[in-house]
């Protein structure tokens, strides 16, 4: 355990979300200092406990966002649950929901009601479209968004089916931007005294993502297309599969590279081919220019080929399984995968606040919490006696 100050130290997030955008954010908001308590329900509980894969129980997908959080289990359709939650929101910094649109409200947990309490609370829903909106009350996954957003289709081969990306990207950045989003708010807060809510979505995620691809099609009226691995300004930029069927990325992304790379292949003439000599017409002239490099990389195994455009300084990459980077010494020499003492399995490796900073040093201080672990622990730090505790337990109000 650190003794290091963090910039988040003494403030006190209230993380009410499930899955995976929610309690992403939750998790950075807890490298960097905050107390977080993760309230569940006391039926199942946080349905990330049961993705696969497993170790001994234990869910990789639960352990790795509910890191650095304490954990409670609350009954909120019972009222005395529901003033369980208004009693810590009063005390709290930050309130992180993403359930649907309306569900909040319906509990007696909206905002305008916790913020009449508690006038100074940064108050931050997550949301599939956002909360105002023709969409506003549609549900939301991660693929459903991919899809909506039209970033799937431009994920995939040429002329093939759209494709999910690998990456829960939408709801990872969503979860980023929403920390983001609070911190900002803090900030506010501690010029203005006054809290307020913050309204993140998979949409505008999405939206803003799409960055220059969006922002081609609404300035010129380009509607981007599925590349595979290439991209839509840059050529040659993508996978080649080498003769020994294994796979390398080259980024021959601009004119100077080019040459390089056209030099180290043994193919001379296409450097000044009108077709090929600047970045413009390379991409215009795509299909011609990659089956001419498609054709001699075809030649090369991958191992003498990466070395060779080493040696001509063209940057290239082995296209590695996830495990090849993760075992990777680049990585071991970076801080992203921390240790962390976990009840039942022992010290395990996690993956952690991918940031380094100067002075700061974000730790993984507590394990994800098993359901409802500090549940006694923080009803009394509000004030509840141990009768009033074990009354609630009896009403099945808490676990």
């Amino acid at each position: 355990m650190t003794t290091a100050a963090c910039s988040l130290d003494g403030i006190r997030v209230l993380d009410l979300s499930r899955v995976l955008a929610g309690p992403f954010c939750g998790a950075l908001l807890g490298d960097l200092g905050a107390d977080v308590i993760k309230v569940e329900d006391t039926q199942a509980g946080d349905e990330s406990r049961t993705w696969p894969p497993h170790k001994d129980g234990e869910a990789a997908g639960y352990l790795v966002n509910n890191r650095n959080k304490r954990g409670i289990a609350v009954d909120l359709k019972a009222p005395a649950g529901v003033e369980v939650v208004r009693r810590l929101a009063r005390r709290a910094d930050v309130l992180i929901e993403n359930f649907r649109t309306g569900t909040m409200e319906e509990f007696g947990l909206g905002y305008d009601v916790l913020a009449a309490d508690n006038p100074r609370l940064v108050y931050c829903s997550v949301s599939a479209f956002g909360r105002t909106g023709p969409r506003a009350e549609g549900a939301g996954y991660e693929a459903l968004m991919q899809a909506f957003s039209g970033i799937m289709s431009i994920t995939g081969e040429p002329g093939g089916p759209p494709v999910r990306c690998g990456v829960s990207f939408l709801d990872l950045t969503t979860g980023i931007l929403s920390a983001f989003g609070i911190v900002n708010a803090l900030l506010y807060r501690g010029r203005t005294g006054l809290g307020q809510r913050v309204d993140a979505s998979l949409l505008e995620t999405a939206i803003g993502l799409l960055n220059f691809q969006a922002e081609g099609y609404l300035l010129a009226g380009t509607v981007p297309k599925a590349l595979g691995s290439a991209h839509p300004s840059l050529s040659p930029y993508r996978n080649f599969r080498c003769r020994d069927g294994q796979w390398v990325f080259i980024a021959g992304a601009n004119d100077r590279l080019w040459r390089r790379l056209v030099a180290a292949l043994g193919l001379p003439a296409m450097a000044d081919d009108p077709r090929f000599a600047t970045n413009v017409e390379r991409v215009k002239h795509r299909r011609e220019l990659e089956a001419a490099l498609e054709e001699a990389i075809a030649q090369v195994d991958r191992e003498p080929l990466l070395k060779r455009l080493d040696e001509a300084g063209v940057p290239a990459t082995p296209v590695n399984t996830v495990d090849q980077v993760l075992d990777d010494p680049q990585t071991a020499s970076r801080s992203v995968i921390r240790r962390m003492a976990h009840p039942t399995l022992g010290e395990i490796p996690v993956v952690g606040m991918p940031l380094a900073f100067s002075r700061l040093t974000p730790e993984v201080r507590r394990h994800a919490p098993r359901r409802g672990e500090h549940t006694d622990e923080v009803l009394a730090e509000l004030g509840y006696a141990p009768a009033e505790i074990a009354a609630l337990r009896a009403q099945k109000v808490i676990l």
